[in-house]
Order: structure tokens, then sequence, then C-alpha cells
């Protein structure tokens, strides 16, 4: 099982075995690896290639009769399977290559392997138990000695169906110190290719982790069924109905969202949430139409700073500055909270199945406790993908006072002790979080929020849900992908396998969402370096590669404009208004001297021209969205603050300034985000290394002595009496 993107060592069984090769070319030489294929179609086939003696002692024999080839291989219980009479004194089929891969971005390890037939009649035979989607596979392999074939496990059901644990096979590959390995997955594709008078029979694997995300289609017009075989539709609910007096604020809105949903997904199991979300006001923003146009008709309004909505215009030392026809205070965008969006796609179609022994594995995605990294000052660049429910975001101060910022942090005693703010992100608490593998994973407060906390774009999520041939994890990566783009790819979501759990006597096969760059702070020291040259290197082969893509350079150059905001260089103009990115830059960390000037040379007509800038600034780029609790315009302030969210400000570049600012006053000694530096070997095959696992390479350029690298990817590959095993590892640099 997988640790990434935590911290973890590679296990000391594993450096034991590594530690053994050192040095020890005969050992590894006389190393000689096996393959045993399972299947769980019928009663089952069992291909066995390059067995010792007693493996061969099937029923049956290996080149058959004059009329019939070899057996294609055993049942579950050791008698023969035999093809159908055809060709005869042909060979037993034979497998000719297995990989097994867990690479970055993989819900569950994919396995391939191939099968050569010596006759038609072969094929079709083994055919039958390997090309069928869906049917169990259960594949084991390790070297040729004691501990390897010590990990060959009995042949039934109720032992197979143990190692969905992950944790599971991670005991039998320590018993077998790293030289036994297993997987269990089921078949989701293949094919058949000739090549002279040989059959190849081509299969690819899924691990049974990732099942659940073949079973959820989002096909227009298909929806779950009763047991009676009924659609399981519901009604929308009537306008009328709604509008009642019968109905609390949080109950309307999640009627009207509801109504508001495709029609295949307005179900009686989405509506059955209608008591969760009645119970919680804070699980949707911005349902209420008519407090939308109210605060948008201009002809009544309040004061914003300075900023006089009720007369149409803005005051500046006695001069007045009139808004631009038809502004509009609120944007018009609506959104859910994530926990709130995954309860209605839990109940659009997330469901169990069964393992070969008949008993049924409930499925859960784990994100209740998923953190992303976050800052002080963090806000959404993009509304149609995410709001951030910030109260320390940047606030706009519209005072033409030269002494005075533009864009503060100004944050009223209001929106931070408001009974409705439950939720909150950044958090301003410590995070302390111990996952099954890996380090401790400890941040500072505001550092970090809960991913269950954001918002997303409910017409944005409707698409996703109307997608049609769409499955489960499609659809979250989408959503994740998109909400991160609305904080300049800041976030890097995967889904990973994560450890089985029990419910009421049943098993939940858990997949847990990571965002990969919220990281522990704190040094990280590996305990287990590899020689990259000498008689003390186990590599095969290895290589450093430095790939830095179009978004790392733009990620590179955005921060090297941070850091030039701050200097003394010359500048470029970031707004319309003539404020240049220096200027712009220190008013947003409340310089009280930003022009320069002390506060003395800046005139009244000076002042009026700033303001109108500052004024077009906020209005093209901000997006103003009600607070939870206004229901009617009896419930409005006289502050913008204090009954709007500030739901996003669409200017990347005030976010990386922000972010690059704050990375700069919390540098501390702790690993770095991933660099786009990889170092890649090949090794004489082991199991028990996973991602996330650090280590050393002693024998690569000085310049990343200080650093280390952890584990994204690690494939197993049998081919030619030869198993072995590649990694991949990214850098990290430890400050």
């Amino acid at each position: 099982m997988a640790s990434f993107p935590n911290f973890s060592n590679i296990q000391k069984f594993v450096r034991t075995t590594l530690t053994k090769r050192k040095g020890n070319t005969e050992y590894i030489s006389k190393l000689n690896p096996f393959i045993r294929l399972v299947s769980g179609g019928g009663a089952g086939l069992v291909l066995v290639s390059n067995p010792d003696f007693k493996l061969l002692q099937a029923a049956g024999t290996t080149y058959g009769s004059s009329t019939t080839a070899g057996a294609v291989g055993t049942t579950w219980g050791g008698a023969p399977v035999n093809p159908n009479a055809g060709q005869g004194y042909k060979p037993s089929p034979v497998v000719t290559s297995l990989e097994v891969d867990e690479g970055a971005g993989s819900l569950s390890r994919k396995a391939n392997f191939s099968i050569t037939c010596f006759t038609k009649e072969q094929m079709e035979k083994i055919t039958q138990y390997f090309l069928e989607p869906g049917f169990s596979i259960f594949i084991e392999w390790g070297w040729s000695t004691n501990a390897g074939y010590g990990g060959l496990q009995g042949l039934s059901a109720n032992n197979i169906s143990q190692f969905n644990n992950a944790s599971n096979t991670n005991k039998v590959r320590e018993s077998a110190g790293g030289e036994y390995d297993n997987y269990l997955g089921f078949i989701t594709g293949g094919g058949v290719s000739l090549d002279g008078d040989k059959w190849t029979v081509s299969v690819k694997c899924t691990g049974y982790t990732e099942l659940p995300t073949y079973l959820l289609t989002s096909e227009t017009g298909e929806q779950k069924a009763n047991q009676d075989g009924t659609l399981n539709s519901a009604e929308p609910f009537g306008l009328n109905y709604i509008d009642s007096e019968n109905t609390s604020l949080a109950d309307e809105r999640f009627m009207k969202m509801f109504n508001d949903l495709p029609q295949t997904r307005q179900t009686k199991a989405v509506k059955s949430l209608r008591g969760l979300f009645a119970g919680d006001i804070t699980y949707l923003i911005n349902f209420d139409n008519e407090v939308t146009e109210e605060l948008n008709d201009t002809s009544d309004g309040w004061n914003v700073a300075g900023f006089n909505i009720r007369q149409g215009r803005m005051t500046i030392d006695g001069s007045k500055v009139k808004l631009p026809a038809g502004t509009k205070i609120t944007g018009e965008e609506r959104f859910i909270r994530f926990d709130a969006m995954m309860n209605i796609i839990y109940q659009i179609g997330i469901d169990g199945y069964s393992l070969p022994d008949g008993s049924e594995i409930l499925f859960a995605v784990d994100y209740l406790d998923t953190a992303c990294s976050a800052f002080e000052k963090i806000y959404s660049t993009d509304p149609s993908k995410l709001f951030i429910p910030n109260p320390q975001s940047p606030t706009f101060n519209l005072s033409a006072k030269p002494n005075e910022t533009v864009i503060s942090a100004i944050v009223t005693d209001k929106i931070n002790n408001s009974p409705k703010d439950r939720v909150k992100f950044p958090n301003p608490s410590n995070y302390n979080f111990q996952p099954v593998n890996g380090n401790k994973i400890t941040l500072d407060p505001n550092e970090w929020g809960y991913l269950k906390d954001l918002y997303v774009n409910f017409d944005f999520f409707k698409s996703v849900l109307d997608t049609k041939n769409f499955f489960i994890k499609d659809a979250l990566y989408q959503i994740l992908n998109g909400i991160s783009s609305a904080v300049n790819g800041m976030w890097d979501f995967q889904i990973e396998e994560t450890e089985v759990k029990k419910s009421n006597g049943k098993t939940v096969q858990t997949l847990k969402i990571w965002e990969m760059n919220c990281i522990s702070s704190g040094k990280q020291i590996p305990t287990y370096s590899f020689n990259m040259l000498g008689e003390e290197s186990i590599f095969i082969s290895s290589g450093l590669e430095i790939d830095i893509s179009g978004a790392k350079m733009n990620q590179v150059i955005g921060k090297k404009l941070g850091q030039k905001l701050n200097s003394d260089s010359s500048e470029v103009t970031l707004f319309e208004s003539g404020l240049t990115d220096q200027l712009a830059v220190k008013l947003l960390r409340n310089d009280n001297n930003a022009d320069g000037t002390g506060g003395t040379t800046t005139t009244t007509e000076d002042a009026k021209k700033i303001a109108e800038a500052n004024l077009n600034i906020m209005l093209g780029k901000s997006r103003f969205y009600p607070r939870v609790e206004i229901s009617d315009k009896s419930n409005l302030d006289d502050d913008l603050y204090k009954i709007c969210y500030l739901g996003a400000f669409k200017d990347s570049n005030i976010f990386s300034a922000l972010k690059n600012g704050n990375a700069e006053l919390n540098q501390s000694n702790t690993a770095s985000p991933l660099m786009p530096v990889n170092f890649s070997f090949t090794i004489h095959g082991v199991s028990g290394i996973r991602r996330g696992d650090m280590f050393k390479v002693i024998g690569i350029p000085s310049m990343y002595s200080d650093g280390f690298f952890q584990v994204l990817s690690v494939k197993h590959s049998l081919q030619g009496m030869q198993w072995t095993t590649e990694v991949t590892g990214g850098y990290r640099n430890n400050r």
C-alpha cells in the first residue's frame, strides 16, 4: 500500500534484502523468477511459468497426445484443464511477460501479462478464463528461493480475498524478505494476436480498489433502480411549495438546488438528503435570487468604506465619482460545499461489489480529513470553479488618502465571529495527522485547510454530472483539477488506495483523496542511501532527469517576478490604472509609504484618479456573494464586507505575489515541493518499495546532496527469466 504523498522510509525488510545484494554478484546471478496466474472463472484455471519440479506434477502431460496439445493449466483443485481436440504434441501455454505498475495518479496497481499458446484450441480455452472482463485475477511472482516459494498462497476464495487488503499483501512480502509479491484484481481488457503458428493472449488488469469507478455510469437517462426494478426517480419540488412559510432558509435553498440538478440526477436517493441540507445553512451559497437582485439594485444601497451605492457615487474629498451604468455588486455564480457535493455523488451511484468468496465489499471515498496547502490570504481567481470562504482574503479600502492602502486585509469582528461562518479556509488551528503509512503530518495555522470546507461552483458540478459515459474517478478528477486551476494550480490532487476498514462487520474499501503539495513541515531524514557507482551499487541501470515543463517554467518565472516586485529594479505595469507592480504589492502588504513620498505630494486630483482606477479594478475583477444568513433586504447592513463574501478576485498576479510573500515569511527547515528532477533506477526484483518512500543517492551531483528523492512510481517486470523492479523518485530539497 502506497504512503504517497506522505513521507515514509523504506521498510526494514527491504533494506535488509538490498544490503545483502551489495557486492554479492554470485548471489544475484543465481536468482531465477517464477509466475503463477490464477483465474476466478468457472472452476478456476492456474498457469505456472518456470515452476519447480513439484509444480509440474499436475495431472495430464506437458505435450499432450497425438490429437491434443498440452494442458493449458489446472483447476484450483489440481485437475488438468485440457484444450479441445486439435493439433497434438504441442507444449502447454507459457506466461511470457508480466508487468505490474504502481504509477503516479493510479487508484490502484495495474497489471499486464501475455500468454503464448501453441495451438488455436489452447488459445480458445485460455481466452475463456483470461479475456472475460470482470473476471477475478490473482497473480503471484517471486524468486525461486525458499523464501519466494514460501510466499505462495493456498488456492481458496477466502484466502485469496484477503489480499484485497494491501496491508495483508505487505505482511506476506515481509515474511518472504521481499522475494515474493502478489496482485489481486479484475480483467479489464486485452486481445489476441497471431505470429506464425503461435497465438499471444494479452491481458490487462486493474486492482480491485478501482472496480467501483467502473460501476458508476453517468449516461443521460440512466438512473439507479429500486429492488422492484422501477427507476429511483423523484419529482422536482413545486415552486409554490418552496415559497411556503413552512420551509426554513436552508431547506428552501436545498429544494431550489434539487430542482436545478440534471433531470436524471433528481432521484429519490438525492431527495432524501433534504433533512441533511436543511440542518446546515452553510451547504449552499448564493441560491436566493431575490437577495442578489436587491444587492444589485443601485437605487437602494449602503455605504462601503467611503463609497455610497445608495446615491450611485463615490465621494472623494468632496468630489463625486459615479459608478458605471449597470454596475452589479454580486455575481450570479452559485456554490455547493465540497462535503455536500460528495453526499450527492454518493447517492447517485457509489455501490459495493462482491469478492470471489461471495462477500460484499463496500466502497468509500475518504475526503473528510484531506488537507490542502494554503496561505493566510488565499482566495479564488476563478469564480466559475471555486469559492474559498476565507475571512482573511484581501479586501478593498477605496480611500484616496495616500497613506492608506488600496487593497488591505481588513477583517471585522463580525466576519470572524459570525456563528453562520462555521466553515473557514484556511484553518486557524494546527494540523496533526498520522496516516496509516508514512510520517506524521504537522502544519501551522493558516498553512492548510480542509478540502471539505471549499465550495465548488454549482454549475460546474452540474456539467460534470451531466457528462455522458463518465465514471466516478473521472468526475472527481475533473472537479478536483478544476478547483485547483482557480488557485494557479497550487493544489495537486490524487486519489490513492488506503487502508481497508471495517463497518458493521463488512469490509469498506477506501480510496483517499490527497493534496500532494500539502506536506509536513520539518526536515525529513531518509534512512537508506543507494550507491550509484562501484561494487556497492546494485543498479542494473540508472539515470538523472531534469524536465522543466511549460507549467514549471511559468512557476519559476512567476516566482522570480514576485521577487522582482520587492526589488528596486524596473517595473512592468500590472493595472490599467497605471499602478505599477511594485506599488501594488506594497499596497497589498499595507506599506504606509507605498508611493515613496511619505504621503506629502499626492494631490486631490491624483487621489481622485487613483480612486477611480481602484474602483474599476474592484468592479472588474471582484465577485461578491451574499453571506449565508442573509435572507432578504431587511438583513442588509451598511458595510459590503459585513453582508457579502469576497468570493473571487480574478487576478493571478496578485495571488502569486501574496503566495510568494507568504512563502518568504514562512521559510523553515522543511522539505520543498517536488521539483522537476527525477532519479530512476532498475534493480533485480524486490517487493515492498512503496510510493512515498524516501531515499538518497550517493554519487549524483553535489547540488542535490542536501535533498532526497521520494518514490513516485514502482513497476515490476518479468520477462526473459528475469524479474526487475523499476523505481522513479522525485527530488525534494531540504531547506
